[in-house]
């Protein structure tokens, strides 16, 4: 079975972390991000999956500025753990990230799997 999510946009990861005491810990742009998905994953009744599993991450940044596609992978995968889509990022063992034109505000689509069926849309577009 395969869970198709579509997400906003995440922080940048230069915003993604505060620091408290000389310490890391998550911005309020991070948390805030965190509550949104974890919020569309409880509307569409996620149950964690378990086992390997398959990630597909479309991005359409915000504007046409460089940006790094590893940098989106890492707060989206944490935010879907958070949401508890699945137990643990150690899960993820197939990670794909396509980056596509930008669209305002930006947008994030993200299929997510079992790693065994390998049912991943090979090709998708962002509307």
């Amino acid at each position: 079975m395969v869970t198709e999510f579509d997400l906003p946009y995440p922080p940048s990861v230069n915003h993604y972390f505060s620091y408290y005491q000389g310490r890391p810990v998550l911005s309020k742009d991070a948390r805030t991000y965190r509550h949104q998905v974890r919020r569309i994953a409880i509307a569409k009744g996620i149950r964690p999956l378990m086992g390997p599993i398959a990630i597909r991450i479309d991005i359409a940044p915000p504007d046409d500025r460089r940006r790094d596609c590893d940098n989106v992978q890492k707060a989206v995968i944490d935010a879907l753990q958070h949401a508890g889509v699945f137990w643990d990022d150690s899960q993820v063992v197939w990670l794909l990230s396509i980056k596509h034109d930008s669209k305002p505000k930006g947008q994030i689509r993200v299929q997510i799997g079992d790693a065994e069926s390998q049912t991943l849309s090979p090709a998708m577009e962002i509307a």
